[in-house]
């Protein structure tokens, strides 16, 4: 997420649109002459895009915004989609820019939209986008609007295909950010960090900080500024200082290289990482007019094909997973706490890398760079069109100043990858990549074709092989030379908290007993990589269950069934196994339906994590005697079943080190409401997460338990709920929610008061209430929507009159010339300036929308007499004085298209000026 003090001019646009999911046309209505001319011109498009449409039946939305998230499911959608239309729908907002930004750049940042989107600003398309998942900019200074007269922002948005074949939600689901600059600023995305070590056998000797710099003048006029670069430690204390003059054209770029050396920095790792930050600063005349703030991360990295990965020195074996972007309740407008949750559950799997499958996410590489994991930043299309390169560039643009970011891959399971096709444009790719940034190796993910010599495989820096571990050595053998990482392992299939598999009910035990046809369990995926030096790490599918693509089931099954933690981040047992291949700490975990109510002397399956070597088992403090536990297998056994307490010990050096236990579950007394953060801000970015569970008087979770629990909130709104049960086909927005295996989960978004209050209570009457502190945010400012609605499109009549002329007047159909357009900044128009008795006609027309009560015509500030019609009926009159404004009040029944026709004569003779002045409204009671 941006930081308030980040960059100059900075401004988020999260609050106040409008939406609708409805699809209009920014065509005419007809196809006469006038439309098709006038449509024909710049800024001229219609419906949503014009200034003057009237949305205010529209839904009022806050971002991020999936807009799939309340829809129901139905068996007629898309499987992949996790059984929900998408659609085609409209975003808007109005905003207002001071006379004070009218020499500044004015510039959107798109962090994502889901999916094909149009980008209108006042009228006038900038910018269309082809995928859901980059981020990109849209420059709208020379569209701008200042002072009295709102810009309308108009977004089309068509999700109605698809990109990807799992869900992919739809709607504005990222942030939006307003960056005002100077007139020469740093260009968008235009400064690039690249610390460069002088000998990689001795990262802590001597560093240069290679920094490239991009400026950029948005007028016309040449400018002499003077670039700083400030190197501050992670004290905030100066490392180091670069300055440099230059000159930047007028409408131009210029492009500034600097170096700053600095003497054994602390290094970023996946242990300890690091950052520093850049501040870079743009002076004229000796003033600051613009600044920027990136991180910088000093840490060598090297891809070997024997050896592996290796960073700042040390070989590191890669232990990773791939993530789809939604979650629980949210769908895809996934809150940046939510996303640090996430990462913060992988940690404590003890994994250090990232794989973003296939949706590059700004937020999350910010994350992984202050928690520590490193990233493979993933494209989402395999294409060489224009398009796509741009795309991948912008990709590379947003990640390169990242230290997490170690990996770019340019494929994932692509048909043409074995291909000279797929040869040639992973080739493009890696080229248009390398041209930005060649600190990373470039790879593919491959599912096959990676032994063809025309391939893919033979033009990229390293391979990633998706599945079909069993071919790793063949590989190797065939091309010793390119670096190989398992790009995509296991897709072992779990449900948490159940014990048996049965087809039928869509379930699958929670042992790792099962995986797709095409994949692997945990412990043997685990057991491939983990044995190959060569190998240099895994990306296992997936850290989380996502909606869509229910494999191995359809419906009703709307979820996967892949993930280590289900979809609301609740552990699987899978996630106590990667806890025993990866952690240092003693672990040891149980895994059994001991918690259950079962007949006494029932065979149980026991399962046991650890990653100690020999483990010890007691029923009611009774010893059931040692066992050694396998590395990759771990250890299983059948124990009859004894109310009571089952509890595992784990040793080392014949030293107890670490237990688990379970207990037979009581009766249900309490619900337990636990924060998974111990506050949370008001600034309209964060979320509170609240897990819940029932437990019975010992504070055992009920394992059955599916309680509807409702929910009530105290200064706050509920963003989604969930519970992880990927048959469940309950709303992901709602006050309630029932268990899944006695838990589920509530996000919220918190008002403005001090604490967060969450009451939660089953329907049997037990009920919980937790506060949560409410602290300030960065306040960051926010760019305010407003309401008035500007009557545009005016146009004067080419030639004064003597008389008093027919407010009925039509021009030919074919005439575009009669009638000038005319624009109102503040002071009357010419024409009439000293034409003593002379008449002018202007003419707008105006769309009412649906009928509405207490429309009022406004006129700010209209000099001379005014004679003003609507139709061609005269609804207002000023004949006295000569200036001033003018309010019209309207029927409340108007619908529809109308026409205005204003008439002003300048009959003044001690004021030579006559005109519309300021910009007509239309405002309301």
């Amino acid at each position: 997420m941006k930081h308030k003090n980040e960059q100059a001019g900075l401004f988020s646009m999260n609050r106040g649109w409008k939406f609708i999911e409805k699809d209009f046309s920014v065509r005419p209505l007809t196809k006469n002459h006038d439309d098709v001319y006038g449509f024909s011109k710049g800024g001229a498009a219609r419906g949503p895009a014009e200034a003057g449409f009237d949305d205010s039946d529209w839904e009022e939305v806050t971002l991020p915004h999936d807009w799939v998230t309340k829809k129901e499911f139905t068996e007629h959608g898309s499987p992949n989609q996790g059984y929900k239309e998408r659609g085609i729908g409209w975003y808007r907002i109005k905003f207002a820019l001071a006379e004070e930004d009218r020499n500044k750049q004015i510039l959107l940042e798109f962090e994502g939209m889901s999916a094909d989107a149009e980008i209108y600003v006042n009228g006038m398309l900038l910018k269309r986008n082809f995928s859901g998942y980059n981020s990109f900019s849209v420059d709208m200074t020379d569209m701008a609007n200042f002072g009295v007269i709102p810009n309308t922002l108009a977004i089309r948005i068509d999700a109605s295909g698809w990109e990807g074949w799992w869900y992919e939600g739809a709607g504005i689901y990222r942030n939006v950010w307003l960056i005002k600059k100077s007139a020469t600023h740093i260009a968008s995305q235009g400064i690039w960090i690249h610390p460069v070590c002088e000998s990689e056998a001795e990262p802590d000797g001597m560093w240069s900080v290679q920094i490239e710099a991009t400026l950029e003048n948005s007028f016309e006029k040449k400018e002499q500024v003077e670039m700083e670069h400030v190197l501050l430690d992670p004290s905030g204390n100066v490392a180091g200082v670069v300055t440099q003059s230059t000159s930047v054209p007028g409408f131009g770029k210029k492009q500034i290289n600097s170096s700053i050396g600095i003497t054994a920095p602390k290094l970023w790792s996946m242990e300890d990482p690091v950052l520093y930050t850049v501040k870079s600063s743009v002076r004229s005349n000796g003033i600051k007019i613009d600044y920027q703030i990136n991180p910088a991360g000093f840490r060598t990295i090297r891809l070997d094909a024997d050896t592996g990965f290796w960073m700042n020195g040390t070989s590191v074996k890669l232990k990773g997973f791939c993530n789809h972007q939604d979650h629980a309740g949210v769908g895809v407008a996934v809150p940046y706490r939510v996303k640090e949750y996430r990462i913060l559950k992988l940690k404590e799997l003890g994994a250090n890398a990232y794989r973003c499958a296939h949706n590059p996410d700004p937020e999350i590489l910010e994350i992984c760079d202050r928690l520590g994991l490193a990233v493979m930043e993933e494209n989402r299309t395999f294409s060489s069109a224009a398009d796509n390169l741009e795309e991948i560039k912008g990709i590379i643009r947003n990640a390169r100043n990242h230290p997490s970011v170690i990996l770019y891959s340019v494929l994932n399971e692509e048909p043409l990858q074995g291909t000279g096709k797929g040869r040639r444009i992973a080739g493009r790719l890696q080229a248009a990549i390398k041209e930005l940034d060649t600190s990373r190796p470039v790879l593919g993910a491959f599912n096959g074709g990676y032994l063809e010599e025309e391939g893919a495989a033979t033009i990229l820096d390293a391979v990633g092989i998706n599945y079909n571990p069993v071919r790793y050595d063949e590989f190797h053998k065939k091309f010793p030379g390119t670096p190989l990482i398992g790009s995509e392992t296991a897709s072992a299939f779990m449900v948490r908290g159940e014990h048996q598999t049965d087809y039928e009910k869509h379930i699958i035990d929670d042992y790792d007993s099962e995986s797709a046809l095409w994949g692997n369990t945990v412990q043997e995926a685990w057991k491939y990589v983990k044995e190959r030096p060569f190998v240099a790490g895994t990306f296992v599918w997936t850290g989380f269950d996502y909606r869509g693509e229910p494999t191995p089931f359809i419906w009703p099954s709307v979820g996967t069934y892949f993930g280590t933690y289900d979809s609301c981040g609740f552990e699987k047992n899978a996630c106590f196994r990667y806890q025993a291949y990866w952690k240092r700490e003693p672990m040891v975990h149980l895994a059994s339906s001991w918690e259950k109510k079962i007949p006494e002397g029932t065979p149980i399956k026991i399962q046991i994590n650890s990653n100690c070597p020999e483990i010890e088992l007691f029923v009611n403090n009774v010893s059931c005697g040692r066992q050694k536990i396998d590395p990759y297998a771990q250890a299983e056994c059948e124990i009859p079943y004894e109310a009571g307490t089952l509890k595992a010990v784990a040793y080392r050096d014949g030293q107890a080190v670490a237990e688990d236990f379970q207990q037979t579950a009581l009766l249900a007394e309490k619900i337990q409401i636990v924060p998974a953060f111990s506050s949370v801000k008001n600034d309209g970015f964060d979320a509170a997460i609240f897990n819940i569970s029932l437990t019975d008087k010992n504070g055992t979770v009920i394992p059955d338990a599916e309680n509807l629990i409702l929910f009530e909130i105290e200064n706050g709104e509920i963003l989604g709920v969930g519970n992880g049960n990927p048959v469940s086909h309950e709303p992901d927005v709602a006050p309630y929610r029932k268990l899944f295996h006695g838990k589920a989960q509530i996000i919220v978004r918190a008002g403005e008061e001090e604490s967060l209050i969450l009451r939660a209570a089953t329907t049997e009457g037990i009920a919980e209430e937790v506060r949560l502190p409410v602290t300030s945010g960065e306040e960051i400012p926010f760019i305010l929507p407003v309401n008035e609605q500007v009557v545009d499109g005016w146009k004067l009549y080419y030639q004064l009159f003597d008389e008093m002329p027919d407010p009925s007047m039509q021009t030919d159909i074919n005439d575009m010339n009669s009638f000038e357009p005319v624009a109102f900044t503040g002071q009357p128009q010419p024409e009439l300036s000293g034409r003593l008795g002379k008449y002018a006609m202007y003419r707008a027309y105006w769309d009412a929308g649906n009928p509405c009560a207490g429309r009022k015509l406004y006129f700010p500030e209209i000099f001379g007499h005014v004679y003003i019609y609507l139709d061609g009926e005269e609804v207002a009159r000023r004949k006295e004085g000569f200036g001033g404004s003018m309010i019209v009040s309207l029927s409340n029944h108007l619908e529809g298209k109308h026409e205005i026709t204003v008439i002003v004569q300048n009959g003044n003779r001690e004021y030579p000026e006559a005109g519309i002045c300021s910009p007509v409204c239309m405002i309301k009671e």
